[in-house]
């Protein structure tokens, strides 16, 4: 990544922090640069699989997302 796109200014711009309880100060955010987006995903009953040791399989339908997305964009 290269600073012209503002990623490299943003990756070194991200604060460090230690403690669940500052996560939701405003401080810690940023606006994201120009032309990123975010992606996000629920994978249904994955507390439940985790419990029941199939990390893999939440893995796996995490990275099936990532996947879609790759696709949907076509490798941007």
């Amino acid at each position: 990544m290269t600073a012209t796109d503002g990623s490299e200014i943003f990756y070194r711009g991200i604060p460090v922090f230690r403690g669940f309880a500052r996560l939701m100060e405003p401080a810690l955010y940023s606006p994201l640069p120009d032309g990123w987006i975010i992606g996000v995903a629920d994978i249904v009953e994955s507390t439940r699989a985790i419990a029941q040791a199939r990390y893999k399989t939440v893995n796996m339908a995490g990275a099936a997302v990532v996947a879609a997305f790759t696709n949907a964009l076509e490798g941007r």
